[in-house]
């Protein structure tokens, strides 16, 4: 179940990165670039792992907080500078974080990785990389609905459906 779920995860933010190139306004050189770069690291963690997932975590989320500095709300879903998408450009930050932590998090899911808590364990430790992909998955879903009100050109829209099923699948690979 695990491989079904990496490669559907793979397959759609593969095609959620390759959306990007369909979509004419709102789309610089940042945004291509952060899909690009959870892409890799995706592929990476979930095949070759030819750098450690921390390294993975530590390269998106320095991307994921310039990607945000450069989003700036204003009326329409419209960012002040150039007619860029804030909508697009949030989510791809968001999107960053995610997989940053999403892919941590699967590294610590092995078989029977899910233990009773023995000796000094605070409450709620042994179950916290699930609950965690749960929030990180059920976050996807609202911010992926959100962002569908907000974008009405079907690229857009299959950017961030993509994108949220790619999330998911991995948050399911977690949980699961």
């Amino acid at each position: 179940m695990s491989e079904v779920l990496h490669v559907f995860a793979l397959a759609a933010a593969l095609v959620g990165a390759g959306s990007l190139t369909l979509i004419r306004r709102g789309v610089g050189l940042p945004e291509v670039a952060a899909a690009a770069l959870m892409f890799i690291g995706m592929a990476d963690a979930m095949t070759l792992a030819l750098l450690p997932p921390i390294m993975w975590f530590a390269v998106m989320l320095p991307a994921a907080l310039a990607l945000a500095a450069r989003c700036r709300s204003s009326r329409g879903g419209e960012a002040a500078a150039g007619g860029r998408s804030s909508v697009l450009t949030g989510h791809l930050a968001l999107g960053l974080v995610s997989t940053a932590a999403l892919i941590l998090l699967m590294t610590t899911m092995t078989p029977g990785s899910v233990a009773a808590p023995a000796g000094h364990a605070h409450g709620g430790s042994a179950m916290m990389p699930q609950m965690m992909g749960g929030a990180f998955g059920i976050g996807a879903l609202l911010l992926g609905a959100i962002a569908l009100r907000a974008e009405r050109s079907w690229a857009h829209r299959l950017h961030h459906i993509t994108m949220a099923a790619s999330t998911v699948a991995m948050s399911a690979i977690v949980i699961l």
